[in-house]
């Protein structure tokens, strides 16, 4: 009867064994389905975040290069399909503002960093000339009342920043190359 006891014990340990390897099993699957699936809107936003968080955007411009004109196009104009999707499209305007400003002080690939920035702007030049004109705006009437700001406010304040640090420094990038040019033509000379 005892051999009979412990051999019950010993089935009823092992399924108790089997059941919990089967619930551990099932743990981490729910643990996947819980985990937030991000879907960026293009291979160019998914390259800006990830070389955000690195702190480096090279490989932006190196992606870029490989590509043809359609299809930089296409890229540049997913990061943010107008005034109504600021919400998810500031952010990487953001992102994409920062490469640029890397990309101008990097003294690499002048013509097409160039290019690519002749197309950003071209493409969201209405969202950019919208945000400066309301941060403008805002800073007009911060002057007058003390408020608190508000998050979409520095945002695009911050935004603003890096779009007007980007404006000197293409034009300082541009100088030294007309710079560098002028000096060869008085060498030639």
């Amino acid at each position: 009867d005892d051999a009979d006891n412990n051999a019950g014990n010993t089935s009823e340990e092992v399924s108790d064994e089997a059941t919990q390897a089967q619930t551990d099993e099932v743990e981490p699957t729910k643990a996947t389905k819980r985990r937030k699936v991000v879907h960026h809107r293009s291979k160019l936003a998914d390259l800006l975040q990830n070389c955000s968080d690195e702190g480096s955007y090279s490989e932006v411009t190196r992606y870029l290069s490989s590509m043809g004109p359609s299809s930089i196009d296409v890229e540049i104009s997913s990061l943010c399909y107008g005034a109504h999707d600021l919400d998810d499209g500031l952010h990487l305007l953001h992102l994409a503002s920062l490469w640029l400003v890397e990309a101008c002080e990097s003294n690499q690939s002048f013509e097409a960093v160039n290019a690519y920035l002749h197309r950003f702007l071209h493409v969201h030049s209405n969202i950019i000339i919208q945000i400066d004109t309301d941060v403008k705006e805002d800073d007009e009437k911060e002057n007058l009342t003390e408020d608190e700001e508000d998050p979409q406010k520095l945002k695009l304040k911050e935004f603003a920043h890096t779009i007007a640090q980007l404006r000197q420094k293409q034009k300082a990038a541009s100088n030294r190359l007309q710079g560098k040019m002028q000096h060869t033509i008085c060498l030639l000379r």
